[in-house]
């Protein structure tokens, strides 16, 4: 029996072997990245063991305390480097493992400011390209009518522009005709209700008509709130400016400005 008892231990020996040869070439490090100003643990920094020739061999991340281990087969010299944003990277002094099995280690690292990429800021004015409407700026100081600008029809929220003129002394807005779409009258000629002369633009927009009724004209076929700048309304011959006097002009002048003409401000 004593023999076969010592077949088996020395066939267990033999198997055994490589793992303790394995166990015995095998080097514990473990270590600690903090930050070098304020001596606080730095936590998710990542962790790299490299040969002094920059060979990679292995890596890991420290945890919420700043610790880390890194197990690995015995070398002739290694470097641990830690890396974590905001901080400069910083390796240790190099290892020589010299029959040790554990080896502690501790790394500082520095503040660093991060460069951004460059930021383009666009900055967006309003321009006036446009001397038509240096001529409204001029005649609304002159206080000779009304005058509607572009913020103050956004204030009232309109759906048409004839709601804007609603609100305006001496204009008439009334639904007549097919369909009850609004039609502007402003002033009165012999007696009867007539119709002003609209300019878009500067343009005459419309042949005035001294009927009632249908023969008011519908400014809300030409344009449309959101695309005007400015209004100007002059109700009376001796109000109207020279741009627009004319001899149909006796019913008052409607001046539309759009915002493809510029822009006036408040």
């Amino acid at each position: 029996m004593r023999p076969t008892r010592t077949l088996v231990v020395t066939l267990l020996w033999v198997l055994l072997l490589p793992w303790v040869a394995q166990g015995q070439d095998q080097v514990r490090i473990i270590g600690h990245v903090i930050a070098d100003d304020t001596e606080e643990p730095l936590s998710d920094a990542q962790i790299s063991l490299r040969r002094v020739d920059g060979t990679f061999l292995t890596r890991t991340e420290t945890d919420s305390l700043g610790a880390f281990e890194l197990i690995v087969h015995r070398q002739s010299a290694v470097q641990v480097r830690a890396e974590r944003m905001g901080y400069k990277t910083n390796s240790s002094a190099v290892l020589h493992f010299d029959g040790h099995r554990l080896i502690q280690v501790v790394i500082r690292l520095d503040t660093e400011a991060i460069v951004l990429a460059p930021i383009e800021v666009i900055v967006w004015y309003d321009v006036d390209p446009s001397p038509l409407l240096d001529g409204f700026r001029h005649r609304k100081d002159t206080g000779m009518g009304t005058f509607i600008t572009r913020s103050e029809i956004e204030s009232r929220r309109p759906m048409y522009l004839s709601d804007v003129l609603r609100s305006v002394p001496g204009v008439e807005v009334s639904s007549e005709g097919r369909g009850n779409r609004p039609v502007i009258h402003m002033g009165r000629s012999l007696g009867r209700r007539c119709s002003p002369q609209v300019f878009v633009d500067g343009m005459l927009a419309n042949r005035p008509s001294t009927t009632g009724g249908p023969g008011g004209f519908r400014i809300d076929d030409v344009v449309s709130p959101g695309a005007v700048e400015a209004i100007e309304i002059y109700r009376g011959l001796s109000s109207i400016p020279p741009e627009f006097l004319n001899p149909d002009a006796q019913c008052g002048v409607i001046a539309v400005w759009t915002r493809r003409g510029g822009t006036v401000g408040n």
